[in-house]
């Protein structure tokens, strides 16, 4: 089983992504409230070289290898991507090899820092977040390190623009009664315009959340709201496509490889694994009866996730 690649993950904004994480679990200078990971227990900005980049470079290029319909090589997984000082030279030495996309997703926390603006700018695609932009639903949401504040943040996503040329999507995660206010909303937006990002992406929480009692909006609010921020604005939407069919021995490792950093409902396990809707629930269950996974129910809908 591969320790730093996962995947072929659907995602909803990337199709068929290459997970890759080159932090341990769960290092991170936010505890957000609907991280679907789990509580932060290292909350740090120190950055650090966690991994050997050779090992997590050759585990990049088998994945890619082995699976020719992956969209993107996307950075995120059990923390914070750009805590890693090895991630700008592990793009480099990547895409000498490869020639597959690379994303980053990042909480933009360390984006006032030039070392991290140059080791992302190495990426083809960003994907930033910025989920409240008055301190106070700041922290709430995000539950960020003292040393991180919000106005940093905002200055460190305009300096990103003025310098890297390649798209960003920032990516708006709204809670309700948190951040979806009208106020909060106006102030957002404007704040949004000033940093110039390439599309706006809104979210809101529907796999199960750290903190059980945050909640999501409805689909009918998100769309209010696409209105509110204009035409480079999408919802995130759903995932159709089907990954390819591999033996069972493959399939319990990529189910499982996944579930450590993300919950997946049984459509998601069948557009990953190619298998058929029976075959999924069945394998599933099986996983669950020898206690490796669990089921969660969210508004109706079952999620499962890895056992620690």
């Amino acid at each position: 089983m591969n320790r730093f690649v996962f995947g072929p993950v659907p995602s909803r904004r990337l199709g068929f992504s290459l997970g890759v994480d080159i932090i341990p679990r769960k290092y991170c200078t936010f505890d957000c409230i609907y991280c679907q990971v789990g509580k932060t227990t290292e909350k740090t900005d120190t950055r650090s070289s966690f991994f050997n980049p050779e090992n997590i470079i050759n585990e990049i290029v088998g994945g890619v290898r082995t699976n020719p319909e992956i969209d993107f090589i996307t950075f995120s997984g059990s923390g914070e991507p750009t805590l890693s000082e090895d991630l700008g030279a592990i793009i480099r030495a990547t895409k000498k090899l490869v020639s597959t996309p690379i994303a980053v997703i990042t909480n933009g926390s360390l984006l006032n820092r030039p070392d991290v603006r140059r080791d992302v700018a190495e990426a083809d695609l960003l994907v930033p977040s910025l989920d409240g932009v008055i301190e106070e639903v700041f922290q709430r949401i995000n539950r960020p390190l003292p040393s991180v504040l919000v106005e940093e943040m905002i200055e460190g996503l305009k300096a990103l623009r003025l310098e890297y040329r390649g798209q960003i999507w920032l990516e708006i995660m709204l809670i309700h009664d948190l951040n979806d206010t009208i106020q909060h909303l106006e102030l957002l937006s404007e704040t949004v315009k000033t940093i110039g990002v390439d599309k706006i992406q809104l979210n809101t929480v529907t796999r199960p959340p750290c903190e059980g009692t945050t909640k999501g909006i409805t689909e009918f609010r998100l769309s209010k709201i696409q209105e509110f921020f204009g035409a480079n604005t999408e919802v995130i939407c759903g995932f159709e496509r089907r990954g390819v069919k591999a033996s069972e021995r493959s399939w319990t490792e990529t189910v499982l490889t996944i579930l450590k950093r993300r919950s997946l409902t049984l459509e998601d396990v069948v557009a990953v694994t190619g298998v058929s809707r029976t075959q999924a629930d069945q394998g599933l269950k099986k996983l669950v009866d020898e206690d490796r996974i669990t089921k969660r129910f969210v508004d109706g809908i079952v999620y499962y996730l890895a056992n620690e």
